[in-house]
């Protein structure tokens, strides 16, 4: 609203100083295509970069560590987070205002289709997800699904009001700094959990929840029997992965079974860091691969690529 906010009411105001539908109406339409474009092309080029899933993690992770940046230049911490905002180019700044000054019927449509080009701090940081997402569909769907949340705000705003004054406009972004403050910790999060790391916010509210309540002293889960397997199977829930027997031995060949029975998005692309695996298998299927277990004893991760769902093996000696 900050940025475009007075740019989409001054294309959309006519003679008369009054908003028409229509227009806010092309406005956001071609503002979502463009992104959508957009995010294909930055979902593409983190494909063509192919990436384990520790290179996704650290991919991840850079990508948090630019909307954390992001996110300090819009709460005005200090001038060097400024470097992190993406300026527009001079000419192109100026052919989008005097566009949309014009009154032309079409200015909303070039105005919306523009907006990829204004540095937005929010939009950077849905920018770098959609890099960090490493698929072109995604990458468009990242984008797509950020125009559309904002969708119903805009329409609104380009129908009411001709411009923020200053408060609103620090009002708004405040609020946006703090939503991509805290996509970046998430996203910070899931690249450790790619990178199998023991320190991730799932692993401490674990310890927290042992603290507070109590962990009994087991290494089984599921219908495991405590001796350690050589094949295992995995299977896809809709919210969990579960192990019939999660204690696998060190340096051992183990057979892994890939069983998705109702696991929806990213629950079933599954990833295992210290294995060097990463697998996509669609609900209704199956899949299976052979991999020799680490020689050290602990524990061996895995999770979905976003680091929302996660799991473990026991490796013992």
């Amino acid at each position: 609203m900050a940025v475009q906010g007075g740019l989409l009411t001054t294309a959309v105001a006519g003679k008369e100083g009054k908003a028409e539908a229509t227009d806010v109406t092309f406005f956001l339409l071609a503002k979502l295509a463009s992104y959508v474009i957009l995010g294909f092309g930055l979902g593409a080029l983190g494909s063509a970069i192919k990436f384990g899933p520790g290179g996704m993690g650290v991919l991840q992770i850079t990508a948090a560590a630019y909307m954390l940046g992001v996110a300090m230049a819009m709460l005005d911490l200090h001038p060097f987070f400024r470097r992190f905002l993406l300026q527009t180019p001079r000419f192109l700044g100026k052919f989008i205002r005097q566009t949309a000054k014009s009154g032309d019927r079409f200015a909303p449509v070039v105005l919306g289709a523009s907006t990829v080009f204004l540095p937005c701090g929010t939009t950077q940081a849905m920018m770098a997800l959609a890099v960090a997402s490493g698929s072109l569909w995604a990458g468009g769907a990242i984008l797509g699904a950020f125009v559309l949340g904002t969708v119903p705000l805009f329409f609104i705003l380009g129908l009411t009001i001709t411009r923020l004054n200053e408060i609103s406009r620090e009002k708004f972004r405040k609020v946006a700094a703090y939503v991509v403050l805290a996509t970046a910790l998430f996203s910070v999060n899931s690249g450790l959990v790619s990178l199998g790391s023991p320190v991730t916010a799932q692993t401490i509210l674990s310890k927290i929840d042992c603290l507070i309540s109590f962990c009994p002293d087991t290494i089984t889960s599921g219908t495991g029997t405590g001796e350690a397997a050589d094949e295992v199977t995995i299977t896809f829930l809709s919210n969990r992965y579960e192990v019939d027997n999660p204690i696998i031995r060190a340096g051992s060949k183990v057979k892994f079974n890939l069983v998705n029975r109702e696991g929806y998005g990213c629950i079933q692309a599954l990833n295992i860091p210290g294995l060097g695996i990463s697998k996509v298998v669609p609900p209704g299927t199956s899949d299976s691969f052979e991999a020799v277990v680490p020689k050290k004893p602990g524990k061996l991760s895995f999770s979905c690529t976003m680091g929302m769902y996660t799991g473990q093996f026991t490796v013992i000696k």
